[in-house]
């Protein structure tokens, strides 16, 4: 009889440890496997986030462009998608390429083949003891060098001033929130809210309109502030005629507007530009390109005189060095 309770407080006792070992998963265990599985469909779903063409996007329904952007448009984005997005398409931003000292690029301009030869001149003008030549000679060319380095620094410094047209702040709708940010911090699909004296921060899809008139002379060249519209267009012309779009940099002259972000950074039409200007030498005009030839000429011809001269006075048995110093003269 003992035995026997015995028996079965022993099987009591190992069923309570065996069910304490394999018990359900208690309900905070279980919503944080469930926050863990939303935030990796989150990250699957931001990878398909693509930058939409301001051409596609006009043509788009709100709906449409909400699903494509994956964004609730009452609510915007969350901070997990805001960063998903940021790392694959970077920061709402421009950056200069300005690697070489201002020096290096001042002494670029005594390469050219006719400052050579007139430092030449000058170098022998010292030798020979000529003061004032090589003065004067020097001169020139410091002048001359010194007009073609600010030419080309102000050529660069229009790029920097692009980046002015960017504004530094904005009205940013995230997490069913009115926010305040700074213009570099948004992604494809935040929620934009512009009005009266508002630079545009990045390129926009329009969604809600209130007699909205931007200037993009900026842009478009045109002097005129243009109207806009959130209605789908059914066709999508010239880039300049995207009724229901406005673009980085354009100016709120009237009204006021509500927009998805379509294109941020280099990937915004702004953007197109600056890279295109970026990487577009700076043309030479052309009195440099004829000084550049002329320079060319009159070195080989120069150089070939003096040679010939020095031949000669060499066969007539005379010293190299006044022959070069009468050559160069």
């Amino acid at each position: 009889m003992v035995e026997g309770g015995f028996a079965k407080l022993f099987q009591k006792r190992s069923f309570l440890r065996f069910a304490q070992k394999y018990q359900p998963l208690g309900s905070s265990e279980a919503e944080e496997e469930t926050h863990e599985e939303c935030e990796l469909k989150i990250i699957e779903q931001e990878k398909e986030v693509t930058v939409l063409p301001p051409k596609d996007a006009c043509k788009c329904h709100k709906e449409d462009l909400a699903k494509a952007l994956h964004v609730d448009l009452q609510t915007g984005l969350s901070e997990v998608s805001v960063l998903q997005r940021r790392l694959k398409h970077g920061w709402n931003e421009f950056s200069v390429e300005n690697t070489e000292p201002i020096w290096k690029k001042y002494l670029d301009q005594f390469k050219n083949p006719l400052i050579l030869l007139l430092l030449a001149s000058a170098l022998v003008s010292v030798i020979t003891k000529e003061y004032e030549d090589a003065a004067s000679i020097a001169m020139a060319v410091l002048i001359v060098v010194t007009v073609a380095f600010i030419q080309e620094y102000r050529s660069e410094k229009s790029l920097e001033e692009l980046n002015k047209l960017v504004p530094p702040e904005c009205n940013c709708l995230r997490e069913g929130k009115l926010q305040h940010l700074l213009a570099r911090e948004l992604v494809p699909g935040d929620i934009i809210y512009l009005s009266v004296g508002d630079r545009v921060p990045a390129d926009l899809r329009l969604i809600e309109v209130t007699d909205l008139l931007v200037d993009e002379s900026s842009f478009t060249g045109e002097a005129e502030p243009c109207n806009k519209t959130d209605s789908v267009l059914l066709t999508a012309g010239d880039i300049t005629t995207l009724s229901n779009v406005v673009f980085m940099g354009t100016l709120v002259r009237y009204g006021k507007g509500k927009g998805v972000v379509i294109g941020t950074g280099e990937n915004s039409q702004f953007g197109e530009v600056f890279k295109m200007m970026q990487a577009e030498e700076t043309p030479k005009t052309p009195l440099q390109k004829s000084m550049d030839r002329l320079g060319k000429q009159l070195t080989l011809f120069s150089f070939g005189i003096i040679g010939l001269i020095m031949l000669i006075g060499w066969l007539q048995g005379k010293h190299l060095l006044s022959m070069f110093t009468i050559g160069v003269r």
